[in-house]
């Protein structure tokens, strides 16, 4: 009788376990998503700070230091076909805008050294190149390639799931330079 109860308890442990990390699991998948639909939805809200180490390994790049600049945040992985299309798009427009002083900063998560190392040069992007897997979290991203755009004062002001439309991707930057 008594060892009977004793599984009745443990039984009941393991469910309310199993519920607490349901639940968790729930409420981190929902806040992931959130910093990404509240800027689909119009907000402005303050991109997330981040401190990155580049690809190169020839330094840092905070969002910090970019304050009073627009500023152009592209998540990519040398494996996704999308950023393959999109790499010569954002060079492109990166050499028109950099001298307008709009920063570019490319976000390389869940790849290899070799294959991100392999991507810059191919696709010969001029501008920084940073680790960032933890931070692509923190963002929200959930696929490759995603964009955000942040105006001077920090405020993400457009995000772009999936390939950036040219004529779109310049529409936000001059919102954010604004």
């Amino acid at each position: 009788m008594r060892s009977r109860r004793l599984l009745q308890v443990a039984g009941l442990v393991v469910l309310a376990g199993f519920v607490v990390v349901l639940g968790v699991a729930v409420h981190n998948a929902q806040d992931k998503g959130s910093f990404a639909k509240s800027v689909a939805k119009g907000e402005l809200p303050p991109a997330p700070a981040f401190d990155l180490e580049q690809v190169d390994g020839r330094g840092r790049v905070s969002l910090a230091s970019l304050r009073g600049k627009p500023v152009v945040l592209n998540f990519w992985a040398s494996w996704c076909a999308p950023c393959e299309d999109e790499a010569p798009l954002l060079r492109q427009i990166a050499a028109e805008q950099m001298p307008k002083g709009v920063a570019f900063v490319g976000v390389n998560a869940k790849d290899t050294t070799d294959g991100a190392t392999a991507f810059i040069a191919r696709y010969r992007l001029g501008y920084p190149q940073v680790r960032g897997g933890s931070t692509a979290d923190t963002y929200g991203v959930s696929q490759f390639p995603e964009t955000f755009v942040i105006d001077r004062q920090g405020r993400t002001v457009a995000w772009f799931p999936g390939e950036v439309e040219p004529d779109a991707l310049r529409a936000a930057i001059e919102r954010a330079s604004a």
